[in-house]
C-alpha cells in the first residue's frame, strides 16, 4: 500500500499525521513511532515494544522509555 499527501509545518516544526496514515499504522494516542533519516526521505514506523535485555516482545513490563520481559526479570531474580 503506498499513500502519499502534502503537509506544512507549523511554526515549531511539527506535522499533524492525517488520520487516515495513523489507521494504516495503527497509531492511537499517545503511540510511539520511530523516525529514521536516509538519505533525503525520513521513514515512520509503529515502534513496537520490545525487552531491552532479550528483544522478546512478549510479557513486558514497561517503565518510561524501557522494558524487560518476564523472563528476565525472573533471570535477574535469580542472580
Amino acid at each position: 500500500m503506498k499513500i502519499s499527501m502534502v503537509r506544512r509545518t507549523d511554526g515549531l516544526g511539527r506535522i499533524a499525521l492525517p488520520g487516515e496514515l495513523r489507521c494504516a499504522l495503527g497509531l492511537g494516542e499517545g503511540a510511539s513511532v520511530r523516525l529514521t533519516l536516509e538519505g533525503r526521505r525520513v521513514v515512520m514506523e509503529k515502534e513496537t515494544p520490545q525487552c531491552a535485555l532479550c528483544g522478546s516482545a512478549e510479557s513486558l513490563r514497561v517503565q518510561g522509555e524501557n522494558a524487560v520481559c518476564a523472563e528476565c526479570i525472573r533471570s535477574i531474580g535469580k542472580v
